[in-house]
């Protein structure tokens, strides 16, 4: 009688796949019981194991949705519509994420693609009406309402029309008369009427009976719904008032369960009230979040300020620093470069050196007053630049000190960059940019020169031959762009 061979111990990919599946329906199982600060830890720790997985994101964004932290669920939205085009859920989140934060225009272009595809998604049809609205054009507003089965908003939004313009001439959609009937379901848009310009855009909200969620994730996309949200959608972007949790319907509904959307209307700025009051502490930190996006190593975020998510270091200007999470400690001040050999003076100048910044980090870098910070892309021409709005690049980028003489022996301290990866300048708030070519030499004045690029050469003008004898002169031959400071 033979012994058996003991079972073979579960390989490392095997456990991983069971600690992320353990993760993820214990995450799932908090998120149902409103325990939403518990399901983001047990999430984002199943993450961990399987980044990329489309449910875990796709629950995580809901977490992070239903915690107010909107800039985030658009992060993760924006990606899972990008990899699954096909999906409608994500993109109806995407677009009710855009709405709390004040995207109204963003939203409407979402929803108009989901509505496309699936013209009987009521819900898609409700956010849709909510933003023309936002956008001003209330009589999209309300055939979208009424396509998607919401009649007492699409028909309050006809009567304030009405009211507000008694002699204009309205047409009622007929799926708004008395007589109409039919499955919500099946409604398409009716034709367009003719609304003259309403004064206001109030509303009621409507009610939605409860669904019950589900106890364990499966293949489908879940939805946000903001039925049960008690603060309206805001237009400001910053929430004015804390967000409720939101009820999650189940990832796939049957055919018959209806779920209306929440349609708020709030008056237009002339008639809002003119005074407010204080706002919670994390609200108003929810509403500054800045998130780093993933695909990008160099961001800049609308609010101005440039977002680096370094892998494998990045040089940065010590004065344009704003936060730093480092896994390593910042390295010496770079030095300049002249001709290949390096000196003993800092890049940047002894102030307010740029610094190597080595392995992983995220930075956050901000511009000075007057000035505004750009990531600019290198090509395969290389980049001139006045060293002191050199605000930081990547390690793939190489570079050469030298000046720009002005004559008189003067001259300014420049940077000629070149390689693969992103510099990011700190250039004046108003800027243009002359084109030289062949045959077309371009005269500028020296102290208003920021950058160039292309095959250029710049040559300072002797008094002798500037117009009436003029200094501060320099002429550039070739062909390129030079651009220039556009203050006075």
């Amino acid at each position: 009688m033979f012994d058996r061979d003991p079972p073979a111990p579960p390989s490392s990919q095997e456990v991983a796949g069971e600690d992320f599946l353990f993760h993820l329906y214990r995450g799932s199982e908090l998120l149902q019981d409103n325990r939403v600060h518990d399901a983001k830890a047990e999430l984002e720790q199943a993450l961990r194991f399987q980044p990329s997985d489309p449910k875990g994101q796709d629950l995580l964004g809901i977490v992070y949705f239903r915690l107010g932290l909107y800039p985030r669920s658009i992060a993760i939205y924006e990606k899972l519509v990008q990899s699954h085009p096909e999906a409608i859920e994500p993109r109806v989140n995407l677009a009710l994420s855009y709405l709390k934060t004040g995207q109204a225009a963003s939203a409407r272009s979402e929803l108009e693609r989901v509505v496309e595809q699936n013209p009987s998604h009521a819900r898609a049809w409700g956010y849709l009406g909510l933003s023309f609205q936002r956008l001003g054009d209330f009589e999209r507003a309300s055939h979208a309402f009424a396509a998607g089965g919401h009649d007492v908003m699409a028909r309050r939004l006809l009567d304030m029309a009405i009211q507000a313009s008694p002699s204009a001439a309205v047409t009622t959609p007929a799926s708004l008369a008395p007589e109409a009937s039919g499955s919500r379901d099946s409604r398409r848009p009716p034709p367009p009427s003719v609304v003259s310009e309403p004064r206001a855009a109030e509303a009621a909200e409507q009610t939605a009976p409860g669904i019950e969620m589900p106890r364990l994730p499966t293949a489908t996309w879940a939805a946000i719904d903001a039925v049960h949200d008690a603060a309206p959608l805001s237009l400001r972007g910053v929430e004015a008032t804390p967000t409720a949790p939101a009820v999650i319907p189940p990832p796939a509904p049957p055919a018959s369960v209806a779920v209306p959307a929440q349609v708020i209307a709030e008056p237009p700025p002339s008639e809002r009230p003119r005074t407010t009051g204080p706002v919670p502490i994390a609200t108003a930190l929810r509403g500054a979040l800045v998130v780093y996006p993933r695909a990008l190593p160099v961001a800049l975020h609308t609010s101005g300020v440039v977002l680096v998510q370094a892998t494998n270091g990045f040089a940065a200007r010590l004065d344009t620093l704003r936060s730093m999470a480092l896994t390593a400690p910042a390295g010496e001040p770079l030095r300049r470069r002249v001709r290949g050999r390096l000196t003993d003076e800092p890049l940047g100048g002894a102030s307010s050196p740029l610094v190597d910044f080595p392995g992983k980090s995220e930075l956050l870098l901000g511009g000075a007053a007057g000035s505004q910070l750009v990531p600019l892309a290198l090509g395969e021409e290389p980049l001139y630049l006045r060293e002191d709005i050199l605000a930081g690049f990547e390690p793939g980028v190489t570079y050469e000190n030298g000046r720009l003489p002005v004559g008189d022996g003067d001259a300014i301290a420049m940077v000629q960059l070149r390689g693969p990866g992103t510099v990011v300048a700190s250039l004046p708030e108003k800027h243009h940019a002359v084109e030289v070519t062949e045959g077309r030499n371009v005269t500028v004045r020296a102290a208003y020169v920021v950058a160039w690029s292309g095959r250029l050469l710049p040559r300072a003008l002797f008094a002798s031959e500037a117009p009436a004898g003029a200094r501060g002169l320099v002429a550039f031959t070739g062909e390129g762009m030079v651009l220039l400071d556009g203050r006075p």
